[in-house]
């Protein structure tokens, strides 16, 4: 009698968006290095050792770790890493303070001992990370050795959709991809396209414009400008690019599924309905191209984090908010969400651990639920990896409890996006609509009337860089840097900050120094100042000097420049050797 054949397993793709402005010299506190520095040592570190831990077991395709120009160049530079390590130690002496302030009450004093042996691992670790090259070899190692997968970036991570010139969002790419390529020792399959920010072929929307109209949830209605342009597909196929990720909503809007508050868990469809939701369950071709497009599973993604809800709300966990006084740790739970912070519980590792496995068990049973009745049916669950030990203390924890059962469960399997394109190319074509990963899935989360004036400054600042480039002007140093100043301008991160984030200012003043740089650098160009605009190019390259090699974007805003030909990007015949 013939065995019955084995349902081929659920895969399950975790997605993790490791990535930050460029902070270095950018203040300390709050939102500067310090900001760097949380990230950094209670993030990345701790999730990479979980990695490194997993990868000694044994168990590889665990995850795809996306990793932006940004974040690579700032865990590279040397004189960070010491003074994340002297950071590092500043916690640990923070929590042989805790432990002597009685005053608070027993419980949080005797939180300080816990804090730090926290702190001390974590510094034992990157001491022992560096001592093997920093961050960027450990990763490039695991993704040799098959554990992870690593998406590349755009430079400074722009918003894509909303960007006018094609040359500078080919240069974008070149330039960011051929970092990736420096560190990691080849170009990436995947990109994690900045705020998961698509457009198709068509006109651009104009962020600078008064908006024709603005729905309830915010999101604006722009008019277009300007010559049909290519969609976002055709630059990431001409730059080697095999596939993408998008939110939820892009897929489902594509394939005809009904709009919603996506701000809510959506139900799990039965699989014989045929509800449009399905598409996420698998990749799509983007329109005529070989580019594929993966998207969020929001029914099992916002049970971990979600606009309104998430396992990190739990009573048991720590709350990221209620940081206490006289300079300890935070060291209360959430409690209760109507508590204000002065009367939260303390919070207790203990029943937080116990809280981790229920919720991992509670995953483990949601994939189950949802990939049971689809053999071999994808979930694609995405995050920014700071959510991991930064946002959700007890994050790495719980990560950690989720993949080890994955790992034991016959019924399911971790894959990462590239294995999962390689081994199940997809066939359904969809032309993909204008979209975000943001507020209404929208350009609500950077296009407001308070953002209008960045998008307005960085119009400005491009014209003004094309201009001082124009004809080969200015020397080297000179041009690189206002190639440079034009692309920290154009971080996605300002206007979101602005819109959604918690330091406003904080992203204004960002946007203000650079046009001021670039400014600066213009009126020397104009001048004839050759040593002023020399000068004036090497003090700001001593606060900002990424992107490395900003050649690509240079050569978009001056044609006439002999680096021009990097801006087309790579196309089929000329991909370097080792990418596929």
């Amino acid at each position: 009698m013939p065995t019955p054949s084995r349902k081929r397993p659920g895969e399950v793709a975790l997605v993790l968006h490791t990535h930050l402005p460029y902070l270095r010299n950018h203040g300390v506190w709050p939102v500067g290095e310090e900001w760097l520095f949380q990230a950094w040592g209670t993030s990345w570190l701790p999730v990479t050792r979980l990695l490194e831990r997993l990868a000694e077991d044994g168990q590889r395709d665990i995850l795809t770790l996306g990793v932006t120009p940004m974040v690579a160049h700032q865990v590279a530079d040397t004189r960070l890493a010491a003074d994340l390590g002297t950071w590092l130690g500043g916690q640990m002496w923070r929590s042989e303070e805790q432990r002597w302030h009685d005053w608070m009450g027993a419980e949080v004093a005797a939180l300080g001992p816990f804090y730090w042996r926290r702190f001390a691992d974590l510094l034992a670790y990157h001491e022992d990370v560096q001592s093997r090259g920093g961050l960027t070899t450990v990763w490039a190692d695991l993704a040799h050795r098959g554990v992870i997968e690593i998406l590349g970036g755009p430079a400074t991570h722009p918003y894509l959709p909303l960007q006018r010139d094609p040359a500078l969002i080919d240069a974008q790419l070149a330039t960011g991809l051929d970092h990736h390529a420096q560190w990691a020792g080849r170009r990436p399959d995947g990109l994690w396209a900045p705020e998961m920010g698509y457009r198709p072929r068509g006109r651009v929307a104009d962020a600078t414009a008064i908006p024709t109209s603005t729905d309830a949830q915010g999101t604006p209605t722009l008019p277009r400008i300007g010559p049909e342009l290519p969609g976002l597909e055709e630059h990431y196929a001409d730059h080697g690019i095999g596939h993408v990720l998008v939110d939820a909503a892009t897929l489902v809007r594509a394939a005809g599924g009904r709009d919603r508050d996506w701000t809510v868990r959506p139900a799990v469809p039965d699989p014989a309905d045929g509800s449009a939701d399905e598409v996420v369950h698998d990749g799509v071709l983007i329109g005529d191209s070989d580019v594929v497009a993966y998207a969020r599973d929001l029914s099992v993604a916002y049970h971990v984090w979600s606009p309104t809800a998430g396992y990190p709300g739990n009573a048991w966990y720590r709350d990221y908010f209620a940081h206490g006084t006289f300079g300890v740790h935070p060291s209360w739970r959430v409690t209760d969400h109507d508590l204000p912070s002065e009367r939260k519980a303390t919070y207790e590792p203990a029943a937080a651990g116990e809280q981790v496995l229920i919720d991992a068990d509670h995953l483990q049973g949601v994939l189950r639920d949802v990939l049971d009745p689809r053999p071999g049916g994808l979930v694609v669950a995405a995050y920014d990896t700071e959510l991991f030990g930064h946002w959700w203390f007890e994050g790495v924890d719980w990560l950690e409890a989720l993949l080890r059962r994955i790992d034991a469960d016959p019924h399911l399997t971790t894959t990462t996006l590239a294995s999962r394109r390689h081994r199940h190319p997809p066939s359904r074509r969809l032309d993909l609509p204008e979209s975000s990963w943001g507020w209404a899935k929208g350009h609500a989360s950077w296009v407001t009337d308070d953002t209008r004036p960045m998008w307005q400054a960085l119009v400005d600042g491009e014209r003004r860089a094309a201009a001082a480039l124009a004809g080969g002007r200015g020397s080297p140093a000179t041009r690189t840097q206002i190639g440079r100043e034009v692309a920290l301008l154009a971080a996605s991160d300002w206007p979101f900050m602005a819109t959604r984030g918690n330091s406003p200012g904080y992203a204004k003043e960002r946007v203000s120094s650079h046009v001021q740089r670039l400014n600066r650098l213009w009126e020397a160009v104009e001048r004839g100042d050759a040593a002023t605009a020399d000068d004036l190019a090497a003090g700001f390259a001593d606060l900002d000097d990424a992107p490395d090699d900003p050649a690509a974007i240079v050569a978009a805003l001056d044609p006439t420049d002999g680096t021009a030909g990097r801006t087309t990007g790579l196309t089929a015949t000329n991909v370097p050797p080792g990418s596929r």
